[in-house]
């Protein structure tokens, strides 16, 4: 039995195409040590992503964290990357662990060594279902994005501005995947300006712990024989184990604000200023954070679904502050009945020719894998990424989504919001303004 497949999540009434990989019989998990292969000499040797076009440079680092006041709702096989096997081991804790990945304004040399795309621990684990979904071997996708994509971020570079705080945005990346996937739109953001503070849902999608652990997803989110009423209560439940993440991950910054122990955000951290945005599950995850957590001062969902308490039919109640709702082309009506019910300044967005995984770098990253394609058929990834070209789709999300965050953030007056733009024909936008 394969450890991957590709999959259909129910997202209120419309059947979403997911390229995520779910992981079955963890107990078979089949990850292969990380071998460097030579490039051809006809393919490029790297690949890079689109440079960001905001003042700053762009840093990035990254924080475990545990939470001992929660117990882990989830339990997996938990592979070791020292060792490549699966460990019998006893887990270090029972409480609720995170990687956190942060981008940010930074000053570096245009000489500095910037991060690898993803980390080994997710490429090694997701290899055998992503490889196939984009048309290249598992050790070629695991190589394509641990070596050959780069990033413009640089680890841990000094932090821009020696007495400046920044605002900060948080994000939640849609079910099974890296928020690595997302790291243009954390790029630019962080460009301009903004700490961008990326949490990976354990559990979810397979993530690398410092000490060598591979934590793989759940067999909580084997879906093969699951009915509709068992899908929507475990991302239900899901999505309130997130929004509890987004809390303590909060109180994790306050804490960096007053002694960073990497030295890089020690008062450098503006808390009263602080927004969420999330993809898919994650943009639920921003809706039902924002409801529950008085500290976020503003939101965006990027085509989301219907889950959470707050977007439950049966709850009619709205959020009080500002929010934007960005959707693909064609998407269900779940969020533009939210949109409706907003009692505060609302906008809703769609991009047209865009479908659900245009929100996520994948379009822009297939050229790298189409060099080394093993197959002259249209790979899965191309055929889930909308029809918009990947460039302007990423150019047009990070020009609205940095607009939005400048506005209710950092007190600008932006009416691209409020007004179609001529620059972006491809938006259909709409506000609900409270004056």
């Amino acid at each position: 039995m394969k450890n991957f497949f590709k999959f259909t999540i129910i997202v209120g009434t419309t059947a979403i195409l997911g390229v995520y990989p779910l992981l079955m019989n963890v107990g078979f998990l089949r990850v292969q040590p990380l071998q460097a292969q030579p490039t051809s000499t006809n393919q490029a040797s790297s690949f890079s992503l689109p440079t960001p076009n905001g003042a700053y440079k762009v840093g990035t680092t990254a924080y475990y964290l545990v939470d001992s006041s929660r117990k882990e709702t989830y339990s997996s096989e938990i592979y070791d990357l020292q060792t490549q096997k699966l460990t019998t081991n006893p887990l270090p804790t029972n409480r609720r662990e995170l990687m956190v990945y942060v981008w940010y304004p930074a000053v570096s040399k245009s000489s500095a060594k910037t991060a690898p795309y993803v980390d080994e621990g997710f490429a090694l684990a997701t290899a055998e279902g992503f490889g196939a979904n984009f048309g290249v071997s598992p050790d070629k996708f695991t190589q394509l994005v641990t070596q050959i994509i780069q990033t413009n971020a640089i680890p841990k570079a000094p932090i821009a501005n020696a007495t400046k705080r920044y605002p900060v945005v948080i994000f939640s990346p849609g079910f099974g995947s890296t928020p690595k996937f997302y790291s243009t739109q954390f790029e630019q953001l962080a460009s301009h300006g903004y700490v961008v503070v990326a949490i990976n849902p354990t559990y979810e999608a397979p993530i690398l712990f410092p000490n060598g652990r591979i934590i793989t997803q759940s067999s909580i989110f084997n879906f093969s024989s699951a009915s509709k009423a068992e899908i929507d209560s475990t991302f239900n439940q899901a999505v309130s184990i997130r929004s509890k993440d987004v809390s303590f991950v909060l109180n994790e910054l306050n804490r960096i604000n007053v002694k960073d122990s990497q030295g890089i955000f020690t008062g450098r951290l503006d808390l009263n200023r602080v927004g969420i945005f999330g993809h898919s599950l994650g943009g639920d995850t921003a809706i039902e954070a924002m409801w529950r957590e008085r500290r976020l001062k503003a939101g965006i969902n990027m085509d989301g679904g219907s889950y959470g308490e707050l977007l439950s039919s049966k709850n009619n109640k709205s959020l009080n502050r500002p929010f934007l709702v960005m959707s693909h082309d064609g998407a269900d009506k779940a969020l533009q009945l939210f949109y409706q019910r907003q009692k505060t300044n609302a906008y809703t967005l769609t991009l047209k020719g865009s479908k659900h995984n245009t929100f996520i770098d994948l379009g822009l990253i297939l050229p790298a894998f189409k060099a080394h394609s093993i197959t002259q058929t249209k790979s899965q990834i191309e055929q889930v990424i909308g029809s918009i070209e990947p460039q302007r789709a990423a150019n047009i999300i990070s020009v609205y989504t940095l607009a939005f965050f400048n506005q209710y953030l950092q007190g600008k007056n932006e009416t691209i919001l409020t007004k179609p733009s001529p620059n972006y024909p491809e938006v259909l936008i709409e506000s609900r303004i409270n004056y």
